[in-house]
């Protein structure tokens, strides 16, 4: 192994191991960096009737 690969795999396996020790609780809480909430909406038109759709069913 490189040396370079071995502190890549080294600092992944301590990153995994920590946030393993942290319980998955450090995902959930904020870093403190604020988020805007925006709002959105959709309109969408009525389905038309089958019927409209395919004649020879009426």
């Amino acid at each position: 192994m490189s040396r370079q690969l071995k502190l890549s795999a080294t600092l992944s396996v301590l990153a995994m191991a920590l946030f393993a020790l942290a319980g998955g609780q450090m995902a959930s809480e904020p870093l403190g960096l604020v988020q805007p909430h925006v709002g959105a909406s959709a309109v969408m038109p009525a389905l038309p009737a089958l019927g409209d759709l395919l004649p020879s069913l009426q």
